[in-house]
């Protein structure tokens, strides 16, 4: 059975195909829609009735959208292939679709939340499709971050918007959530990024040689940066232990995820310790898909948490 639950981590393929169908008209006034980069599994999705539009990735000559290959099929193709991959934002014309398909379901407003505008150009996309769509009342969100922190606010605003909390406030709750939201994500090997343009070829074998593991996250201008160098994992691991202790200290109660990159064993392991540490929080494991996987590599994992609720 245990095998068969951390498989079930790594599919995001049915997860994301089947939660951006149509499923009927719609229970909620307000209808929440997020990028596929946010991977939040099937659970949250369903109950929630969040659209995901997906990104795309290509390796080679091969194209697919995010949510039609799973991340272990992708790195797969990964190790195989001489050619580094590369990531795109969706359509304007995949917004537009899932807006208006939302909209003839019985939606009244629309919250449109995305990765943030300084990785990619997905949450611009958003705004052209709402401004071309026959209701007006989206409202597209730049989220600030990226990974599952963006996808915990997401998540987040399905649950204010099943509450019928009105949109205008959902939206002001989700700007002020998104400065307490953190992310951080420690790399096994910087080749990603070296291959991506995101690190020069000499700090790459630096950082190699002195097993230097950089912890990232995402600064105040929505742009991966790095937090920490830090000379081991186990090292990396802690300095992020430490951040979390100290937004910790406030005694609110958080929603904490571990998201991992083709490293369900690993996740689950932290989650296992987390939970031992911190009975009283919420703490889940999550995968990361192939657009996180492009620019990290097998083997990252990382946190992200907010105040919940």
């Amino acid at each position: 059975m245990r095998g068969k639950r951390l498989r079930w981590l790594n599919r995001p393929v049915r997860i994301y195909r089947e939660c951006t169908r149509g499923r009927g008209k719609l229970l909620r006034k307000t209808a929440v829609v997020m990028d596929s980069t946010g991977y939040l599994t099937q659970d949250i999705l369903e109950k929630f009735q969040i659209r995901v539009v997906p990104l795309n990735v290509t390796i080679g000559e091969e194209t697919f959208a995010e949510t039609e290959i799973s991340t272990l099929d992708f790195l797969s193709k990964l190790r195989r292939s001489s050619a580094f991959p590369t990531t795109s934002q969706p359509s304007v014309g995949d917004f537009l679709r899932v807006y208006e398909d939302l909209f003839a379901a019985g939606a009244e407003s629309i919250v449109s939340l995305h990765l943030s505008e300084g990785l990619s150009g997905t949450v611009v996309a958003a705004r052209m499709a709402r401004d071309l769509a026959t209701k007006h009342d989206v409202h597209v969100l730049d989220s600030g971050t990226g990974a599952l922190a963006f996808g915990l606010l997401a998540w987040a605003a399905a649950e204010w918007a099943e509450a019928e909390v009105p949109v205008q406030r959902i939206v002001e709750r989700l700007q002020e959530l998104k400065r307490e939201t953190r992310l951080y994500f420690i790399l096994e090997t910087l080749e990603n990024l070296r291959r991506g343009g995101r690190i020069g070829g000499g700090a790459a074998l630096v950082g190699t040689l002195l097993q230097i593991k950089p912890i990232l996250y995402v600064n105040e201008k929505g742009q991966i940066d790095v937090f920490a160098k830090v000379r081991s994992r186990t090292k990396a691991w802690q300095r992020v232990q430490d951040e979390l202790a100290k937004d910790l200290a406030s005694g609110r109660p958080y929603r904490i995820c571990v998201q991992h990159v083709g490293s369900p064993d690993l996740g689950e392991k932290i989650a296992y310790e987390l939970r031992r540490e911190y009975p009283e929080q919420e703490i889940r494991v999550f995968g990361a898909g192939p657009v996180i996987a492009t620019h990290v590599g097998q083997g990252a994992f990382g946190l992200a948490y907010l105040p919940w609720p």
